[in-house]
């Protein structure tokens, strides 16, 4: 059962955009909604559960949409996250919190069931995503691909870097100290191959990103969220098959907004 919050200072919006969802037949009898009135609301709520997908609406009364889905990404950085308004247009402070898709209130049935869809088949593909079994201070973890940054030769091995709330959500520390030691066997091309259509990029033998934590790429340098003062270099080899597959990653999510 995948739970969906949906968070919208207007009753009757909320109601309207469930039934929508409600009319995709692919998850009619596999979803469960949660409607919040406002942004405090969901981030109480997400204190004590875990959604699959979030709608949030941008123009709300008191904590507006985004600001709320800043909160929400410190919280959990996996969660489809769909801005839902009625007027509001993105902003590059809007893309920050990484969403999925923008939608208008008032687009096109077809076009809004399109978007519905698409949201609804990210969150199946995450939640039925692969699962590595990690080694960190003497245990185990178990990572999905969305908790990830990138992830590095090291030594003998490959080490993995996740996200802040990832480091929250396994109790990791690294926020402020020194980043953790989470090590896994094998080969960084074979763990490539198994990323790769969850939106991951190999830029140099030496590492594999994940494009959803991109920060910014500049010729021949990339710089990814939660790792700001890093650089990461784009090896000249693989420099057409890297701006390739940013291209269809970043088509994928905003190229029929």
């Amino acid at each position: 059962m995948f739970d969906i919050a949906v968070c919208d200072d207007s009753e009757l919006d909320r109601n309207l955009l469930i039934e929508d969802v409600g009319k995709c037949e692919k998850y009619r009898e596999t979803v469960r909604f949660h409607q919040y009135s406002s942004g405090k609301e969901l981030l109480a709520a997400m204190e004590l559960a875990r959604f699959s997908l979030i709608f949030l609406d941008i123009q709300m009364q008191g904590m507006d949409g985004e600001r709320t889905a800043e909160e929400i990404r410190k919280m959990d950085d996996s969660v489809v996250l769909v801005f839902y308004t009625g007027f509001a247009e993105p902003t590059p402070h809007s893309f920050e919190v990484q969403p999925y898709r923008f939608m208008k209130k008032n687009m096109p049935p077809q076009e809004k069931s399109r978007h519905i869809l698409a949201a609804l088949d990210r969150m199946a593909e995450l939640d039925l995503g692969p699962v590595f079994e990690a080694k960190f201070n003497g245990g185990r973890l178990f990572l999905k691909p969305d908790d990830i940054v990138y992830i590095e030769k090291y030594r003998r091995g490959i080490r993995i870097h996740v996200s802040p709330a990832a480091k929250r959500r396994y109790h990791t520390g690294g926020l402020e100290d020194k980043e953790p030691e989470i090590r896994i066997g094998g080969k960084l091309s074979a763990y490539y191959d198994v990323l790769k259509p969850y939106g991951f990029g190999y830029p140099h033998d030496s590492y594999v990103i994940n494009f959803k934590y991109l920060m910014s790429c500049y010729k021949d340098e990339i710089r990814l969220h939660g790792f700001p003062n890093m650089v990461f270099k784009i090896a000249r080899s693989k420099m057409n098959e890297f701006n390739q597959m940013k291209k269809e990653f970043l088509t994928s999510k905003y190229g029929d907004q």
